[in-house]
């Protein structure tokens, strides 16, 4: 038999309540954390935007470019190369001549597109005077049809898995009511859907001698 001390006071036990209720609040936390300004998006689901232009894949890392640098920074094409990847294709579907992210990499470097931390100056693209860069305000499903019917590709920011990281994915066209996405991870078209059909941002990036 174990005698307790007269002074030793035993711990309460938290409610399992509270305990839950705690939980509840980190979980909330954590999913306003991923999901705030992102934008719900649908497609039409009784339209149905394909380019003739087979889908240009491409991998951010594929060996031939996996480990090159963007720009001056730490990070490398495999890490954080997927808006050059999905740039790359876009171009290489509009002009029907391949631009492989590699390449698109090297000449970005060169030209100081990147800053410091390796992201993709925008403004500093445009600049460069060969493309022409539409930023968009609104991130909507007119936005995105619009695109698709002018000829051009919408790059997406959204988060992987719909909570993981942020990631780009290039819109190349609407089937069966899903926009499909060339996504520099993977070796086939995915749906949007696939990242909780959550957009953060809108981008397009064409030929300047194009649309």
């Amino acid at each position: 038999m174990i005698r307790r001390k007269h002074n030793e006071v035993k711990s309460p036990a938290l409610p399992k309540a509270a305990v839950m209720f705690g939980v509840l609040l980190i979980i909330t936390g954590f999913l306003y954390v991923r999901l705030r300004n992102g934008t719900q998006i649908k497609a039409p689901r009784e339209e149905e935007i394909l380019s003739e232009t087979e889908p240009v894949l491409y991998r951010q890392d594929d060996e031939r470019w996996g480990e090159d640098r963007l720009g001056d920074s730490r990070f490398t094409m495999r890490s954080s190369g997927c808006l050059v990847s999905s740039i790359a294709s876009a171009v290489s579907m509009e002009s029907g001549m391949e631009e492989t992210p590699g390449a698109l990499n090297e000449k970005f470097s060169d030209r100081q597109v990147y800053d410091s931390e390796g992201n993709l100056q925008w403004e500093q693209l445009n600049a460069l005077g060969e493309y022409r860069v539409d930023v968009y305000r609104e991130v909507t499903s007119e936005v995105i049809d619009t695109c698709l019917s002018e000829g051009g590709y919408p790059i997406a920011r959204v988060r992987m898995y719909a909570l993981g990281n942020i990631h780009y994915v290039l819109i190349v066209g609407v089937q069966d009511g899903e926009y499909l996405c060339m996504d520099p991870l993977q070796d086939k078209l995915m749906k949007l859907s696939s990242y909780g059909n959550r957009v953060y941002a809108l981008r397009c990036v064409s030929l300047a001698s194009g649309r």
